[in-house]
């Protein structure tokens, strides 16, 4: 048994047999290949009396063969794509480009030539293809009413309805190349379009005494004895114009005036810090709402505060004054004295 353990297998019992036998076998096999040959010839085709397709459970495609005296079976396998463009052109392809070459070489016609004449023809045009098949199929192929011919042929078979002409000589073909359309005024001068982002909807507005108090809890703590030893805030008295509100800034903007000295007499109530309204709402988050913590009503100093106090007071702190800076004061440096 020969096999591949997947898809083909053979099976033939072993006898072992003389070589007379052998002799006889390979006799028998010879002679059907002989009678194979005969019927697949032109005048053996018409002694075929049926031939038809028949089902196999060992091949892709079976056909049979029946004659009077002779009956053959042709069990065919599909070998795959690159075998098969292989066998047809070694066995139909090529001999029809070369023949094709030998009826458009010869002087005479191919039809008022011998038999001999023409095996010597086809004999001599082979011996040349063998050395240089390249070379060969080029000749045979760039030969004007060849090709012509042959497309010619091919336009008729696919029924185009303007069939190309037949020519023998080779023609230059002129090759026009025209310009592309231009675009409209319109269009070319209308700028491309830009899908700009929608911007977020505006927050809640926040007071900005708040962001002043948010963005100073965010400084460093070297700057707080500065805020601790401001004066206190002093109540609007009543004939003077009203602060104007100041404006809503980013982040950046706010932190950058934050250090600046107030400007209005009037500073705004100290609100909560940030840290601290974070970690409220986060507690919120986890438990039930808790009431509002009460804010500490700041006490407004007297109407006696005058501008002129208030501007020594700053100007003891700018020059540090007894509480304007923290730790301990280091005594001043002396010079050594004089002799």
């Amino acid at each position: 048994m020969v096999t591949d353990t997947k898809s083909v297998w053979a099976e033939d019992p072993f006898v072992a047999t003389s070589a007379e036998e052998e002799e006889a076998e390979e006799e028998w096999r010879l002679s059907i290949i002989e009678n194979l040959a005969k019927i697949h010839s032109p005048g053996g085709m018409e002694s075929v009396s049926s031939f038809e397709i028949q089902q196999s459970r060992y091949s892709d495609f079976a056909f049979g063969i029946d004659c009077d005296i002779f009956k053959w079976t042709w069990e065919t396998c599909f070998i795959g794509h690159k075998n098969s463009a292989e066998i047809i052109s070694k066995h139909l392809v090529l001999p029809l480009i070369s023949l094709n070459h030998l009826s458009f070489t010869v002087g005479n016609s191919v039809a008022e030539m011998s038999d001999s004449d023409l095996e010597k023809a086809i004999d001599k045009l082979g011996r040349g293809a063998r050395r240089s098949i390249d070379t060969h199929i080029k000749n045979a192929v760039s030969k004007p009413r060849v090709t012509t011919s042959i497309r010619r042929t091919t336009a008729m078979f696919n029924s185009v309805p303007d069939l190309p002409p037949i020519s023998s000589d080779n023609v230059s073909p002129q090759l026009r190349i025209s310009s592309p359309p231009r675009l409209k005024a319109s269009l070319a001068e209308k700028p491309p379009k830009i899908r700009s982002l929608s911007p977020s909807s505006p927050g809640p507005s926040t007071n900005p005494s708040k962001i002043l108090v948010d963005s100073a809890t965010e400084s460093d703590e070297g700057d707080l004895h500065k805020k601790l030893s401001l004066p206190p805030p002093v109540a609007d008295l009543p004939g003077k114009p009203l602060t104007p509100p100041l404006r809503e800034e980013s982040p950046a903007h706010v932190t950058s005036f934050s250090h600046l000295p107030p400007k209005s007499q009037s500073p705004a109530p100290p609100v909560q810090p940030k840290s601290r309204s974070t970690a409220l709402a986060s507690e919120s988050d986890s438990s039930p709402p808790r009431p509002a913590s009460k804010k500490k009503k700041v006490e407004s100093s007297s109407s006696e505060d005058s501008e002129e106090e208030r501007r020594k007071r700053v100007a003891k702190l700018k020059s540090g004054g007894a509480g304007g800076r923290g730790g301990v004061r280091q005594p001043r440096q002396r010079g050594g004295k004089r002799f």
